[in-house]
């Protein structure tokens, strides 16, 4: 159950880490991928270095956490994701954005799979 635990974790890591990989090498084409404009100026620096920071962290983290089994590892990348759902919903709650409910969907099943995985995964802290 471990092993199945760490490969999907790992995989869900490699995905972040990829999507964070890609706000620096190819901008325009995750930002479409995300149903987002690309930005200009002081915006574009914000999006690519605020988004990609996020997807780095989140895929970092999960990784470091998948290689070490180390339960702690996992916990900060699912709050990113968690807290991310949340803005999301508040977003539509305040602002009326778009309520776009498969992001949601993935931040919070993600975020508590590594939540689960960070509570199955080892005793250590």
């Amino acid at each position: 159950m471990k092993n199945v635990l760490r490969i999907v974790a790992g995989l869900l890591g490699l995905f972040f880490l990829i999507n964070g990989i890609q706000w620096i090498v190819n901008p325009a084409s995750i930002a479409e991928q995300l149903g987002m404009p690309l930005l200009e100026g002081a915006g574009l620096s914000t999006q690519i270095g605020d988004i990609g920071s996020f997807f780095i962290t989140v895929g970092v983290m999960t990784l470091v956490g998948v290689i070490t089994t180390t339960r702690h590892w996992f916990y900060a990348p699912s709050m990113l994701l968690l807290i991310a759902a949340m803005y999301r919903t508040l977003s539509t709650l305040i602002y009326d954005a778009p309520f776009v409910m498969s992001a949601i969907i993935v931040e919070v099943v993600v975020g508590l799979f590594l939540i689960f995985v960070g509570s199955r995964i080892s005793t250590q802290d």
